[in-house]
Protein backbone atom coordinates (compact mmCIF):
# COMPACT_ATOMS: atom_id res chain seq x y z
CA UNK A 1 0.00 0.00 0.00
CA UNK A 2 3.05 2.66 0.77
CA UNK A 3 4.33 1.78 -2.39
CA UNK A 4 1.10 2.47 -4.53
CA UNK A 5 0.77 5.81 -2.51
CA UNK A 6 4.08 6.70 -2.78
CA UNK A 7 4.04 5.95 -6.67
CA UNK A 8 0.64 7.54 -6.82
CA UNK A 9 1.99 11.12 -5.53
CA UNK A 10 5.36 10.76 -7.76
CA UNK A 11 5.14 14.40 -9.20
CA UNK A 12 3.14 17.21 -7.57
CA UNK A 13 3.02 21.05 -8.71
CA UNK A 14 4.27 20.63 -11.64
CA UNK A 15 8.16 21.03 -9.95
CA UNK A 16 8.37 19.42 -6.99
CA UNK A 17 9.38 15.67 -6.95
CA UNK A 18 7.92 13.71 -4.09
CA UNK A 19 9.90 10.33 -2.33
CA UNK A 20 13.62 11.69 -2.84
CA UNK A 21 13.16 12.81 -6.39
CA UNK A 22 14.44 15.78 -7.60
CA UNK A 23 14.75 18.08 -10.53
CA UNK A 24 18.38 19.83 -10.23
CA UNK A 25 17.89 23.50 -10.43
CA UNK A 26 21.87 24.65 -10.75
CA UNK A 27 22.62 24.11 -14.26
CA UNK A 28 20.55 25.76 -16.85
CA UNK A 29 21.17 28.85 -19.48
CA UNK A 30 24.63 29.96 -18.27
CA UNK A 31 26.10 26.53 -18.28
CA UNK A 32 24.15 25.24 -21.29
CA UNK A 33 25.95 28.34 -22.96
CA UNK A 34 29.65 27.49 -22.00
CA UNK A 35 28.94 23.49 -22.93
CA UNK A 36 27.86 24.69 -26.28
CA UNK A 37 30.37 27.34 -27.14
CA UNK A 38 32.91 24.77 -26.20
CA UNK A 39 31.83 21.57 -28.09
CA UNK A 40 31.66 24.02 -31.38
CA UNK A 41 34.48 26.14 -30.57
CA UNK A 42 36.43 23.05 -30.23
CA UNK A 43 34.79 21.22 -33.61
CA UNK A 44 35.37 24.18 -35.44
CA UNK A 45 39.18 24.72 -34.90
CA UNK A 46 39.69 20.82 -35.16
CA UNK A 47 37.59 20.41 -39.20
CA UNK A 48 39.17 24.05 -39.70
CA UNK A 49 42.27 22.78 -39.21
CA UNK A 50 42.14 19.79 -40.70
CA UNK A 51 40.79 21.86 -44.04
CA UNK A 52 43.39 24.68 -43.86
CA UNK A 53 40.81 27.36 -43.49
CA UNK A 54 42.56 30.03 -40.86
CA UNK A 55 39.20 32.46 -40.56
CA UNK A 56 37.55 29.20 -38.91
CA UNK A 57 40.14 28.18 -36.64
CA UNK A 58 40.48 31.95 -35.15
CA UNK A 59 36.91 31.80 -34.82
CA UNK A 60 36.74 28.55 -32.85
CA UNK A 61 39.76 29.62 -30.18
CA UNK A 62 37.34 33.11 -29.30
CA UNK A 63 34.21 30.70 -28.76
CA UNK A 64 36.09 28.72 -26.36
CA UNK A 65 38.56 31.67 -25.11
CA UNK A 66 35.86 34.41 -24.64
CA UNK A 67 32.52 32.78 -25.28
CA UNK A 68 33.03 29.73 -23.30
CA UNK A 69 35.16 31.07 -20.35
CA UNK A 70 32.74 33.91 -19.67
CA UNK A 71 29.66 31.73 -19.47
CA UNK A 72 31.87 29.65 -16.90
CA UNK A 73 33.41 33.21 -15.05
CA UNK A 74 29.21 34.51 -14.77
CA UNK A 75 28.40 31.17 -13.58
CA UNK A 76 30.73 31.04 -11.08
CA UNK A 77 30.76 34.70 -9.90
CA UNK A 78 33.84 35.50 -8.84
CA UNK A 79 37.47 34.71 -11.24
CA UNK A 80 39.32 32.75 -8.43
CA UNK A 81 36.59 30.63 -8.23
CA UNK A 82 37.91 29.80 -11.76
CA UNK A 83 41.44 29.22 -10.92
CA UNK A 84 41.02 27.26 -7.58
CA UNK A 85 38.95 24.67 -10.34
CA UNK A 86 42.40 23.81 -11.80
CA UNK A 87 43.91 22.12 -9.07
CA UNK A 88 42.00 18.64 -9.11
CA UNK A 89 43.04 17.77 -12.42
CA UNK A 90 44.08 14.55 -11.14
CA UNK A 91 40.38 13.13 -10.06
CA UNK A 92 38.47 15.80 -11.89
CA UNK A 93 36.99 16.42 -15.23
CA UNK A 94 36.50 20.01 -14.91
CA UNK A 95 40.02 20.34 -13.90
CA UNK A 96 40.68 18.72 -16.92
CA UNK A 97 39.22 20.61 -19.11
CA UNK A 98 39.96 23.78 -17.97
CA UNK A 99 43.68 22.95 -18.59
CA UNK A 100 42.50 21.60 -21.96
CA UNK A 101 40.92 25.19 -22.76
CA UNK A 102 44.13 26.80 -21.39
CA UNK A 103 46.45 24.41 -23.54
CA UNK A 104 44.03 24.95 -26.95
CA UNK A 105 43.50 29.06 -26.62
CA UNK A 106 47.21 29.35 -26.41
CA UNK A 107 48.34 26.98 -28.84
CA UNK A 108 45.74 27.72 -31.39
CA UNK A 109 46.58 31.37 -30.88
CA UNK A 110 50.06 30.41 -31.68
CA UNK A 111 48.72 29.02 -34.76
CA UNK A 112 46.88 31.71 -36.33
CA UNK A 113 49.21 33.86 -35.38
CA UNK A 114 50.30 34.32 -38.95
CA UNK A 115 47.26 34.82 -40.30
CA UNK A 116 46.40 37.56 -38.54
CA UNK A 117 49.87 39.45 -39.17
CA UNK A 118 51.59 38.34 -36.23
CA UNK A 119 55.31 36.74 -37.08
CA UNK A 120 55.95 33.50 -35.97
CA UNK A 121 58.31 30.59 -37.84
CA UNK A 122 55.38 28.80 -39.95
CA UNK A 123 57.31 25.23 -38.53
CA UNK A 124 56.21 26.10 -34.80
CA UNK A 125 52.89 27.54 -35.86
CA UNK A 126 52.08 24.58 -37.53
CA UNK A 127 53.72 22.32 -34.67
CA UNK A 128 51.39 24.19 -32.49
CA UNK A 129 48.72 23.79 -34.52
CA UNK A 130 49.26 19.97 -34.29
CA UNK A 131 48.72 20.36 -30.27
CA UNK A 132 46.14 22.42 -30.52
CA UNK A 133 44.18 19.92 -32.39
CA UNK A 134 44.67 17.54 -29.55
CA UNK A 135 43.08 19.35 -26.81
CA UNK A 136 40.13 20.66 -29.42
CA UNK A 137 39.44 16.87 -29.45
CA UNK A 138 39.34 17.03 -25.44
CA UNK A 139 36.90 19.80 -25.69
CA UNK A 140 34.64 18.51 -27.70
CA UNK A 141 34.08 15.46 -25.32
CA UNK A 142 34.85 16.33 -21.93
CA UNK A 143 31.79 18.04 -20.87
CA UNK A 144 30.33 14.93 -21.35
CA UNK A 145 32.79 13.62 -18.82
CA UNK A 146 31.57 15.92 -16.57
CA UNK A 147 28.15 15.32 -16.65
CA UNK A 148 28.50 11.44 -16.74
CA UNK A 149 30.65 11.91 -12.97
CA UNK A 150 27.39 13.37 -11.71
CA UNK A 151 26.33 9.85 -10.11
CA UNK A 152 22.98 11.08 -8.34
CA UNK A 153 21.77 12.10 -12.03
CA UNK A 154 21.17 8.22 -13.56
CA UNK A 155 20.14 10.71 -16.95
CA UNK A 156 23.50 12.08 -17.55
CA UNK A 157 25.16 9.01 -15.97
CA UNK A 158 25.95 7.21 -19.49
CA UNK A 159 28.33 6.62 -21.58
CA UNK A 160 26.82 7.84 -24.44
CA UNK A 161 27.03 11.27 -23.08
CA UNK A 162 30.55 11.98 -23.80
CA UNK A 163 30.08 10.52 -27.88
CA UNK A 164 26.90 12.55 -28.22
CA UNK A 165 28.80 15.29 -27.10
CA UNK A 166 31.71 14.71 -29.38
CA UNK A 167 29.54 13.78 -32.58
CA UNK A 168 27.57 16.62 -32.01
CA UNK A 169 30.60 18.93 -31.75
CA UNK A 170 31.94 17.31 -34.91
CA UNK A 171 28.76 18.19 -37.05
CA UNK A 172 28.96 21.52 -35.71
CA UNK A 173 32.09 22.29 -36.24
CA UNK A 174 31.08 20.58 -39.76
CA UNK A 175 27.96 23.54 -40.04
CA UNK A 176 30.25 26.63 -39.38
CA UNK A 177 32.73 25.60 -41.58
CA UNK A 178 30.84 25.92 -44.31
CA UNK A 179 28.93 28.74 -43.37
CA UNK A 180 31.85 30.57 -42.52
CA UNK A 181 33.52 29.62 -45.85
CA UNK A 182 30.31 30.87 -47.72
CA UNK A 183 30.37 34.25 -45.84
CA UNK A 184 34.11 34.61 -46.74
CA UNK A 185 33.43 33.61 -50.47
CA UNK A 186 35.39 30.64 -50.50
CA UNK A 187 34.61 27.61 -52.50
CA UNK A 188 32.72 24.98 -49.98
CA UNK A 189 33.89 21.11 -49.81
CA UNK A 190 30.85 18.89 -50.92
CA UNK A 191 32.94 15.90 -49.42
CA UNK A 192 32.15 18.25 -45.88
CA UNK A 193 28.52 18.48 -46.65
CA UNK A 194 27.95 15.00 -47.30
CA UNK A 195 29.76 14.09 -44.16
CA UNK A 196 27.66 16.76 -42.35
CA UNK A 197 24.75 15.13 -43.70
CA UNK A 198 25.54 11.38 -42.29
CA UNK A 199 26.71 12.79 -39.22
CA UNK A 200 22.80 14.22 -39.23
CA UNK A 201 21.77 10.72 -39.41
CA UNK A 202 24.41 8.87 -36.99
CA UNK A 203 23.48 11.97 -34.45
CA UNK A 204 19.72 11.26 -34.43
CA UNK A 205 20.56 7.28 -34.04
CA UNK A 206 22.44 8.28 -31.33
CA UNK A 207 20.01 10.28 -29.52
CA UNK A 208 17.09 7.80 -29.80
CA UNK A 209 19.73 5.12 -28.71
CA UNK A 210 20.79 7.57 -25.57
CA UNK A 211 16.40 8.08 -24.71
CA UNK A 212 15.69 4.20 -24.82
CA UNK A 213 18.73 3.53 -22.79
CA UNK A 214 18.29 5.95 -20.20
CA UNK A 215 14.39 4.56 -20.00
CA UNK A 216 15.92 1.02 -19.21
CA UNK A 217 18.82 1.78 -16.46
CA UNK A 218 17.21 4.04 -13.63
CA UNK A 219 13.64 5.18 -12.85
CA UNK A 220 15.13 8.95 -12.13
CA UNK A 221 15.95 8.38 -15.70
CA UNK A 222 13.15 7.43 -16.81
CA UNK A 223 11.23 9.88 -15.29
CA UNK A 224 13.91 12.06 -16.99
CA UNK A 225 13.11 10.62 -20.72
CA UNK A 226 9.30 11.72 -19.83
CA UNK A 227 9.95 15.32 -19.09
CA UNK A 228 12.01 15.70 -22.62
CA UNK A 229 9.64 13.66 -24.92
CA UNK A 230 5.62 13.85 -23.19
CA UNK A 231 5.85 16.73 -21.06
CA UNK A 232 7.01 20.02 -19.52
CA UNK A 233 10.35 19.83 -21.61
CA UNK A 234 8.84 18.42 -24.49
CA UNK A 235 8.18 21.81 -26.30
CA UNK A 236 11.99 22.61 -25.82
CA UNK A 237 13.40 19.24 -26.68
CA UNK A 238 11.36 18.05 -29.60
CA UNK A 239 11.34 21.54 -30.98
CA UNK A 240 15.58 21.05 -31.48
CA UNK A 241 15.22 17.95 -33.18
CA UNK A 242 12.85 19.15 -35.58
CA UNK A 243 14.85 22.40 -36.06
CA UNK A 244 18.53 20.90 -35.49
CA UNK A 245 18.06 17.69 -37.48
CA UNK A 246 15.29 18.09 -39.69
CA UNK A 247 15.80 21.46 -40.42
CA UNK A 248 19.94 21.07 -40.81
CA UNK A 249 19.27 18.28 -43.16
CA UNK A 250 16.48 19.81 -45.58
CA UNK A 251 18.88 22.89 -45.90
CA UNK A 252 22.13 20.63 -46.62
CA UNK A 253 19.73 18.35 -49.38
CA UNK A 254 18.78 21.75 -50.95
CA UNK A 255 22.76 22.72 -51.03
CA UNK A 256 23.61 19.53 -52.54
CA UNK A 257 20.86 19.08 -55.10
CA UNK A 258 20.48 23.11 -56.40
CA UNK A 259 24.37 23.60 -55.69
CA UNK A 260 22.69 26.95 -53.61
CA UNK A 261 25.37 27.71 -50.92
CA UNK A 262 23.25 30.55 -49.98
CA UNK A 263 21.34 28.29 -47.08
CA UNK A 264 23.84 26.84 -46.09
CA UNK A 265 24.87 29.67 -42.95
CA UNK A 266 20.96 29.10 -42.43
CA UNK A 267 21.52 24.98 -42.17
CA UNK A 268 24.71 26.21 -39.96
CA UNK A 269 22.03 28.87 -37.78
CA UNK A 270 19.41 25.59 -37.50
CA UNK A 271 22.26 23.33 -36.49
CA UNK A 272 23.38 26.15 -33.60
CA UNK A 273 19.96 26.56 -32.39
CA UNK A 274 18.99 22.62 -32.61
CA UNK A 275 22.49 21.29 -30.47
CA UNK A 276 21.96 24.73 -27.53
CA UNK A 277 18.30 23.77 -26.98
CA UNK A 278 18.93 19.97 -27.11
CA UNK A 279 21.48 20.29 -24.43
CA UNK A 280 19.85 22.67 -22.42
CA UNK A 281 16.77 20.48 -22.20
CA UNK A 282 19.00 17.50 -21.43
CA UNK A 283 20.51 19.88 -18.25
CA UNK A 284 16.79 20.67 -17.00
CA UNK A 285 15.78 16.89 -17.04
CA UNK A 286 18.40 15.86 -15.11
CA UNK A 287 16.84 14.12 -11.69
CA UNK A 288 18.25 13.63 -8.90
CA UNK A 289 17.75 9.93 -7.77
CA UNK A 290 16.82 8.86 -4.14
CA UNK A 291 19.55 6.85 -2.13
CA UNK A 292 17.20 4.44 -2.10
CA UNK A 293 14.83 3.93 -4.81
CA UNK A 294 11.15 2.44 -4.83
CA UNK A 295 10.53 0.26 -7.94
CA UNK A 296 8.31 2.39 -9.88
CA UNK A 297 8.87 1.18 -13.44
CA UNK A 298 5.62 1.69 -15.63
CA UNK A 299 4.06 4.44 -13.73
CA UNK A 300 3.29 7.35 -15.45
CA UNK A 301 4.70 10.52 -14.08
CA UNK A 302 3.26 13.73 -13.92
CA UNK A 303 -0.36 12.66 -12.61
CA UNK A 304 -0.61 13.33 -8.66
CA UNK A 305 -3.64 12.27 -6.71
Amino acid sequence: MSEQIATRRLLIGGNQFLIGYQQQQEWAWLIATAFFLGKVGGGLFMISFFTDFKLGALVGILLVGVGKTTAHLLYLGRPERFLRAVWRWQTSWISRGILAMIAFCTLGALYVAPYVHVFIPQGLADACGIAAVVFAFVLMFYDGFVLRASKGVPLWDSYLMPVLMLFYATLGGIALTLALEVLNGDATRRTLEWLGIGLLAVNAALLVFFLVDSRLRHVAAELAVTLLTRDRLARIFVSAVVIGIGGTLVLAGISIGTHNRVVLPIAAVCDSIGQFFLFFAILRAGIHAPIRALPLRGIRPGVAT
